[in-house]
């Protein structure tokens, strides 16, 4: 009882750990990004307005039909100005809620069209953890940050930069727990697609043809072969090496969470993989593979190291022409 007790305890102080503010701000902005561009990028016009195929899946039978082509049009600028406001801060608690809105009926749009599409899957859950933690989000590197100061220079005059030191950025509970609830979800996210893999095909995943025949029947669904697909499944070795390769990094991924170290390993990992799948299937996972980026990565020590490399640059002696 004491064990599980501590365990808790442990779990706890992790969680709601203190955060520098600018990296949840970063968070917000990464993940806002990638949704904008994912609603700009992407064709819903291919399944507006379809009636034959319309299989709604959980919130979208609320629809009886598919929506058409004119509401996915105003979903898709209504969500990519309110995610591009969000980004930048501005009205955070009505700009988010309706960029995550719109993303969910019109990525609702594309699951009812016969294929369920998980790809947006793990950017979604994490703006809504990001939806739940409120205005912490907004509190740094913001538009209204920027205007505010610009307002105080205004009536007081310019002053001298403070120092990091003297005037640290604020930190607390609000900013960590939304980075590690996060981080939790991205975990789960990829050790439950391992444990599926356990689940409906365990050993023979890796020692089988699975992999192979996914791999020419993606080759025969192009209008070309895909010559990186073949190379891989012409090779059973091969194969069978990135089938284990997949099965590990999933079923381990949430080793991030309790071994720091591990983390560039394994992001850069996920990273190669997505774009592996990209190019030899054909299946978009860059919503993912950036969301896992965005979170993990500490972007306030990112950016402070690159002002100092730069300051060095700039400060170095430059030789004389001889």
């Amino acid at each position: 009882m004491r064990r599980a007790e501590n365990l808790l305890r442990r779990v706890d102080r992790w969680v709601f750990a203190p955060e520098d503010a600018r990296r949840l701000a970063a968070v917000r902005i990464g993940l806002c990004a990638s949704l904008a561009l994912r609603l700009a990028m992407t064709n819903y016009g291919l399944v507006a307005g379809r009636r034959a195929r319309f299989q709604p899946v959980f919130y979208m039978t609320l629809f009886h039909r598919m929506p058409s082509h004119e509401v996915a049009r105003a979903l898709q600028i209504t969500g990519g100005v309110a995610a591009l406001a969000a980004a930048a801060g501005l009205v955070l608690m009505a700009s988010l809620p309706v960029a995550v809105v719109c993303s969910l009926i019109l990525n609702g749009m594309l699951n009812s069209a016969g294929r369920v599409i998980v790809g947006d899957a793990v950017l979604t859950l994490c703006l809504l953890v990001l939806l739940v933690c409120g205005t912490a989000a907004a509190e740094a590197w913001s538009i209204r940050g920027l205007v505010r100061r610009a307002l105080r220079t205004l009536r007081r005059g310019p002053a001298p930069e403070p120092s990091s030191a003297s005037n640290p950025a604020p930190s607390g509970e609000r900013y960590g727990w939304p980075i590690r609830t996060a981080m939790i979800v991205i975990a789960l996210a990829y050790f439950f697609a391992g444990f599926q893999k356990w689940r409906y095909s365990g050993l023979p995943w890796v020692t089988g043809d699975n992999l192979r025949w996914i791999l020419y029947a993606s080759s025969e669904n192009h209008a070309h072969p895909n010559e990186l697909a073949l190379f891989i499944a012409d090779r059973p070795l091969l194969a069978h090496l990135f089938a284990a390769g997949s099965l590990l990094l999933e079923t381990c991924f949430p080793l991030v969470l309790f071994v720091p170290r591990l983390r560039w390993l394994f992001i850069s990992a996920a990273v190669a993989m997505h774009v592996g799948i990209r190019l030899a299937l054909g299946l978009d996972y860059s919503a993912q593979w950036l969301t896992v980026v965005i979170v993990f990565v500490n972007w306030p020590v990112v950016v402070t190291w690159l002002r100092r490399a730069a300051g060095a640059h700039v400060s170095a002696p430059q030789e004389a022409p001889g």
